[in-house]
């Protein structure tokens, strides 16, 4: 009888940790120890997922098309050392959305704000993609509030480098998403196909967002609202251009990381495109990835990040 009743009781647990498991892989929960909560930041709320615990706060910064689950494999790889913040950019998920401010310059003043909110004198700013612009005017507009920039795998308006990827026939998408009012008339209710596009053809030799979590993104981009956002962050390039040349007459002396990808672009382009802008430049290529860097090998990019900060 004891026998059966132990035999029984292991039933339970291993179905136990099935079904936790699950959970866990399910696309958009929290990471172990992470939390989600809306804040006002300046002028808009803005959703954070945060966790961790260590002296100084990393601010994980999105791209297109994706919101903060983006980081779900860095942050708890960064939570033993940093107080790691993961944040809905405007316009994205549970961060409010406007229908102005998607210039990079403004979308920094969120991030700003949201610091002064938290009561966080400075942080390492970490972005991929349009976080990676955002990152990258942070570091002119707000200095003194960044230990360290790192851009993941995204061209700056208003360097060369943008203006030949810009010709690339892979980055046609930058000129469509740019055209008022076409996008979401072409795209509406066919949001999966479309983000799935990407999401397949920008990725490297490991294969890493699931269809799951292609229909996740999918559900996010969706709703109307959100999905004239992220146009809205190409719309910007213009304005993003103006303001880049501007801050681009003077050095960015704060310490930056470029973070390149190990496939689709055959040279480190990131960092031949910031070197002679940042004096303080790292540069490290994450081989054999392409464009989605933080879910094909979160180690390596935790590995250079935790390296480079040590700095």
């Amino acid at each position: 009888m004891k026998k059966f009743i132990r035999i029984i009781l292991n039933i339970v647990v291993f179905i136990s940790l099935g079904i936790g498991f699950a959970f866990a892989s399910v696309p958009g929960s929290m990471p172990d120890g992470f939390e989600s909560k809306t804040i006002q930041a300046g002028e808009i709320k803005m959703r954070f997922v945060r966790g961790g615990q260590g002296p100084e706060s990393v601010i994980l910064l999105h791209g297109w098309p994706q919101d903060w689950y983006s980081w779900h494999k860095v942050m708890p790889l960064l939570a033993d050392e940093y107080d790691v913040i993961a944040v809905d950019l405007r316009g994205i998920g549970g961060s409010d959305k406007p229908e102005t401010g998607y210039n990079k310059t403004t979308m920094a003043g969120d991030i700003a704000g949201l610091m002064n909110s938290l009561n966080i004198e400075k942080a390492h700013i970490v972005g991929h993609d349009i976080g990676g612009q955002t990152a990258f005017a942070f570091g002119y507009a707000f200095p003194m509030k960044a230990i360290s920039l790192t851009i993941i795998d995204t061209p700056i308006p208003g360097t060369e480098m943008f203006a030949m990827i810009s010709r690339d026939p892979r980055a046609w998408h930058f000129a469509f998403h740019a055209a008022p009012e076409v996008p979401e008339r072409l795209i509406q209710g066919r949001e999966e196909y479309y983000l799935g596009h990407f999401y397949k053809s920008l990725q490297g030799t490991n294969p890493s967002i699931s269809e799951e979590e292609v229909k996740y993104y999918a559900g996010i981009y969706s709703d109307p609202k959100t999905l004239t956002a992220g146009f809205n962050f190409y719309r910007a390039y213009a304005k993003d251009t103006e303001e880049n040349k501007v801050f681009m007459n003077k050095p960015l002396n704060i310490p930056v990381l470029a973070v390149n990808p190990g496939v689709l672009v055959p040279f480190p382009y990131v960092t031949q495109m910031l070197k002679p802008l940042a004096p303080q430049i790292t540069g490290v290529t994450i081989e054999g990835t392409g464009h989605w860097i933080a879910e094909e090998n979160p180690k390596e990019l935790v590995k250079a990040l935790k390296a480079f900060f040590a700095q």
